[in-house]
């Protein structure tokens, strides 16, 4: 039985109640006494029924709702937070070139959302997808869907899908890329450009999107929670920069939700 099927019964046995307290008379079922006195004995086996009935009412509720009370105490909780530093820089395809003298640049923009598990059980099977992702070209209001593919993204350091978050535990994922432009060649061995390219979930920014801002919305998916979303607000001029420092005032990240 679920938790809607044990209301609607609770609503239909409560309307039942009320109709019958008011449309059948109460006093036909009260007994007429000759002596109204009770002695002591009485009373308390009159107390000791009122109380065992209680007892066995709360029992039923127990048996009907156990579930649904051992969720307010027995569960995962999910939160999402913000890293200290939510964009860093990888820098590990330029380390190499640090022994020859020359200048270390980021190899890409990785930016990242932590999440955490303040329950008292560990959350199963938890899968984090890019639910909802729209463009605003900048200079307007005008926002553009974007439809997204539906899959569920890698966590760090796991190559996975999905994993268990103990309670306590904290799980970092990324969810955002940033990648520098670059020269590839075309059948006609010629150089053309690739300029850089916002990775938001699973999804790459296009020509049609250089400049402007993103609205994403991720949702977290578990076996034993609910789920659960939150917002965030992405500005990109288009504009690379070799370092974290000068990138920022090029783009800005924040968590809405």
């Amino acid at each position: 039985m679920t938790k809607y099927y044990k209301l609607i019964f609770l609503l239909i046995a409560g309307i039942a109640g009320y109709i019958l307290g008011n449309f059948i008379p109460i006093e036909i079922f009260k007994p007429k006494f000759i002596d109204e006195s009770i002695s002591k004995t009485e009373y308390y086996k009159i107390m000791l029924s009122i109380v065992s009935a209680f007892i066995t009412f709360c029992a039923v509720l127990v048996a009907l709702f156990k579930d649904d009370f051992r969720e307010y105490w027995k569960r995962p909780r999910i939160q999402f937070h913000t890293p200290n530093d939510i964009t860093i820089e990888d820098l590990s395809a330029s380390l190499e070139s640090e022994t020859t003298g020359d200048n270390i640049y980021a190899n890409k923009y990785i930016s990242r959302i932590e999440v955490k598990n303040i329950g008292n059980l560990p959350a199963l099977n938890s899968e984090v997808y890019l639910d909802k992702l729209e463009f605003i070209a900048k200079n307007t209001s005008i926002a553009q869907a974007i439809e997204c593919p539906g899959t569920a993204l890698e966590w760090n350091g796991a190559d996975i899908q999905n994993i268990i978050i103990p309670p306590g535990g904290k799980k970092l994922i990324n969810i955002i890329e940033v990648t520098p432009p670059e020269k590839i060649s075309t059948p006609e061995s010629e150089k053309t450009n690739k300029p850089a390219c916002l990775i938001i979930g699973n999804i790459k920014s296009t020509r049609e999107q250089p400049n402007g801002k993103w609205i994403a919305t991720f949702s977290l998916y578990a076996q034993n929670h609910k789920p659960v979303s939150f917002k965030l607000e992405i500005e990109w001029t288009g504009v690379w920069k070799n370092r974290l420092t000068e990138f920022n005032n090029q783009f800005k990240i924040s968590k809405k939700a």
